[in-house]
């Protein structure tokens, strides 16, 4: 009886461990760890700036210091932009300059009276050409240029002057009313009669009165009107038909004075509304057209020039003065121009050279 309970629970206890083996215990899941990509970056590579210097443009500078005439820089600075612009040059008005103001940027300096020392400028600045436009006293050198540095010519207007008169006036009863106490006022008076002379010759009368010709009178520059109008009844009492006031002589009472006699006119600049129907022409020494003309020679390297001012005709009245005589008168001027005629006229003290 005890062997067979002791046999029981042998198997009892034999059949639980066979049920322990064959319950399967949970298994412990194994996680294979996922492998993680790295992100990947695309770095953009900026090109490298690497500064540059833009050169500074070059300048051609119009030098118009404190009394220079403002319109005349006007007129040139606009007349000359073309050319300057086609050099690829830049413009710049300045009213003073100094040699440390010329660098190699400064290729042109033009300059009006007054006289801003340029002669030292050009010398300071070799590289830089240089042109003198009006002013006195200059002498060219390698980089610098002069136009009219004697100023006009009295003798060569008055003596252009005397011819037109002539050439226009029947008997030849022509006059001038200059100025006595300088030696252009005196120059200009010399110059007419010798014109006169060199068209008219002896220049004697066909027929009464019969009086000297040419005639002039000369008055100081600080003449009264009383004397300027005194001048004029002078050439009206001696039936002159044309006169030629010379540059700083008369005044608006004696020209409408003349006028009102019917005596035809010859002088500078532009004549009153009143005055114009008895206005043969005028004179003006204009160097714009040299300076066109001679600037891109200058622009060139080629520096050094010397030109007189120019005398030019205007406000020529076709009714006094017809074209085939304008012609004419052209012509002579050309020539007395230059040089192949000669005024006879010394510039130094205005009287006929000995």
């Amino acid at each position: 009886m005890n062997h067979r309970i002791t046999r029981c629970m042998l198997y009892a206890i034999l059949i639980l461990g066979l049920l322990a083996a064959c319950h399967k215990m949970p298994t412990t899941p194994t996680v294979t760890p996922q492998s993680t990509v790295a992100p990947t970056f695309t770095v953009e590579v900026q090109p490298t700036t690497t500064a540059t210097h833009t050169p500074a443009p070059s300048l051609a500078v119009l030098l118009a210091g404190p009394g220079a005439d403002t319109a005349q820089a006007g007129t040139l600075q606009t007349a000359l932009n073309e050319i300057i612009t086609s050099a690829g040059l830049h413009w710049q008005v300045r009213q003073q300059l100094t040699p440390t103001d010329l660098g190699p940027t400064v290729r042109l300096v033009v300059a009006l009276p007054p006289d801003p020392g340029l002669a030292a400028l050009a010398s300071a600045a070799p590289d830089t050409q240089f042109l003198a436009i009006g002013i006195s006293g200059l002498e060219p050198a390698t980089n610098l240029s002069v136009v009219g540095a004697q100023g006009p010519r009295p003798d060569q207007q008055g003596f252009i002057a005397g011819y037109i008169a002539a050439m226009l006036t029947p008997d030849w009863r022509v006059g001038a009313i200059t100025i006595s106490d300088s030696a252009e006022g005196r120059a200009a008076r010399s110059g007419f009669l010798n014109g006169a002379v060199f068209f008219c010759g002896l220049c004697n009368q066909s027929y009464p009165p019969f009086y000297d010709y040419p005639r002039y009178v000369e008055l100081p520059a600080s003449a009264s009107s009383a004397e300027w109008q005194a001048a004029a009844n002078h050439m009206i009492d001696y039936f002159v038909e044309t006169v030629y006031v010379a540059p700083g002589a008369g005044d608006p009472a004696m020209l409408a004075t003349l006028a009102a006699a019917g005596i035809n006119l010859i002088g500078s600049g532009l004549p009153s509304e009143s005055i114009q129907v008895n206005w043969v022409l005028s004179f003006s020494s204009d160097p714009l057209a040299q300076v066109q003309a001679i600037l891109p020679e200058i622009l060139a390297g080629n520096g050094g020039q010397n030109l007189p001012l120019p005398l030019e005709i205007t406000q020529v009245n076709p009714a006094l003065l017809s074209p085939g005589k304008q012609a004419l008168v052209e012509q002579v001027l050309a020539d007395l121009l230059a040089g192949h005629i000669d005024t006879g006229v010394d510039l130094v003290t205005g009287e006929n050279q000995d």
